[in-house]
């Protein structure tokens, strides 16, 4: 799949860039992908974000590159409820 920068720009004062790892991507009623790679500009990211939640997709990985970091990748994991459990 393909995500265009439409009228922003795709490079950044940090030039940093997303890549987010995707599964089970809608095309459209009956198309499932297995799995994809996107990679955007970090600027981009919160808006490819709300695209995959719109086309069903779960977010397996996100890996931020650029200057400003360390290589530090964030794999996706199971969301937990706020303050913690009771006990």
């Amino acid at each position: 799949m393909k995500v265009s920068s439409g009228t922003r720009s795709t490079t950044t004062s940090s030039g940093r860039q997303v890549t987010i790892s995707v599964t089970g991507l809608a095309h459209n009623d009956f198309v499932r992908s297995s799995d994809c790679v996107m990679k955007v500009p970090y600027t981009r990211m919160n808006e490819t974000l709300r695209l995959v939640n719109r086309l069903g997709g779960k977010i397996t990985e996100v890996a931020v590159s650029g200057p400003d970091d360390a290589g530090v990748t964030q794999p996706a994991g199971p969301r937990t409820a706020r303050g913690g459990e009771k006990g």
